[in-house]
């Protein structure tokens, strides 16, 4: 028996072989930025049709609850109508895959639309007092900051109405937009105690803000 060790001039690794990367706006596959507990994180994800209503606002705090279990903490959140808005602490890269994972298999599976999410979660590690001062403050005014019209409403779909000084708040975002602001109560969410410096000193800013925090 003889052996073919003629070289064909096709398959192989070669250059520009394979599938070609799909191209999207989503969260691209790179490494993670480290962090650490010192640091408060925002994270964002989509999902490809509208699914905020009451019945899913159960399924993201029982997501939330499965998250805690892996050691996320989860400190603030928004329910938006295609995107979730989280500001959370992870001590390491480990514990932050772990408990988003769960987060979001969680919701996937509970919600029972298949692969409704769109692409990976977006990741902001907040460094200093400013960023970290903005970002809860998008996170908690999220859907007021869109709102065009002379009024809006806060309600459960984010943490806001959950925390001490969520009407004090609520009350300089108004007089700073010079709009009416109807407050709808639902069900109570408490969040996770922040071990961050930064969150805590970026927290107390937003809290007695200085005349350009709002």
């Amino acid at each position: 028996m003889q052996l073919n060790l003629k070289v064909h001039s096709w398959g192989g690794a070669r250059k520009k072989a394979g599938r070609k990367r799909i191209h999207s706006r989503g969260v691209a596959h790179h490494t993670r930025e480290k962090v650490s507990g010192r640091v408060p994180l925002h994270i964002n994800f989509r999902y490809k049709s509208h699914v905020r209503n009451k019945e899913t606002l159960k399924i993201l705090k029982r997501s939330i609850t499965n998250a805690r279990r892996h050691g996320l903490r989860i400190l603030h959140y928004s329910f938006q109508t295609n995107h979730v808005h989280l500001i959370v602490e992870a001590t390491s890269n480990e514990i932050l895959s772990r408990g988003m994972r769960s987060l979001t298999n969680t919701m996937a599976k509970r919600m029972a639309k298949g692969r409704i999410q769109s692409g990976r979660y977006h990741l902001h590690v907040l460094r200093s007092f400013r960023e970290a001062r903005n970002a809860i403050h998008y996170v908690l005014f999220n859907e007021q900051k869109h709102d065009k019209g002379t009024c809006s409403a806060v309600n459960e779909y984010s943490s806001l109405l959950s925390i001490k000084e969520g009407l004090e708040l609520i009350r300089k975002f108004a007089v700073k937009r010079k709009i009416s602001i109807r407050i709808e109560k639902g069900e109570k969410w408490i969040g996770d105690e922040s071990r961050s410096f930064v969150f805590r000193k970026a927290w107390e800013t937003l809290v007695n803000p200085p005349e350009t925090c709002f």
